[in-house]
């Protein structure tokens, strides 16, 4: 009888140990970059990076990030960036996303643009949505935003 307790007793030691390594979080990603030069000036870069990860529960998550910028040889430049995400746990998912460009001319007029939206859904059948989008020119920015939200339950 104390040899089997002994055994159970290790047995549940080792299960445990295995169990811990198992709900440890698991990640994973990436990230690139590159440059061009144009033959009569002209430069255009670009970056990008992201990954996913799995942790305990079951929740996972991901993400991406992109951007870059070109310049051409009279010296207007535009810079564009990009992110996205997204996250799903016992607690609900949410997602969003998010981008922009910006023009600048060599005389340092500027236009930009960007938007958002995010969505959220909970457990219970309960949400909500939210977008924003502005815009702005001129060197003392003429500007407008505009803002929608909207939320929902089942």
């Amino acid at each position: 009888m104390r040899k089997w307790s002994t055994v159970l007793a290790v047995a549940f030691l080792v299960g445990s140990v295995g169990e811990e390594k198992r709900s440890a979080q698991v990640r994973a990603g990436y990230s690139r970059s590159a440059a061009a030069v144009g033959p009569f000036g002209g430069v255009a870069t670009q970056r990008s990076a992201g990954g996913v990860s799995a942790g305990p529960l079951g929740s996972v998550r991901r993400g991406h990030v992109q951007g870059g910028s070109v310049s051409g040889p009279g010296g207007t430049t535009v810079q564009y960036g990009r992110a996205a995400g997204s996250k799903s746990g016992i607690l609900g998912s949410r997602a969003g996303a998010a981008q922009g460009v910006r023009v600048t001319t060599p005389t340092g007029q500027t236009y930009s643009r960007g938007s958002s939206t995010r969505v959220g859904a909970g457990p219970l059948g309960t949400g909500a949505v939210h977008r924003s989008t502005s815009a702005t020119s001129g060197p003392f920015g003429a500007a407008g935003v505009r803002r929608t939200t909207a939320g929902f339950r089942r």
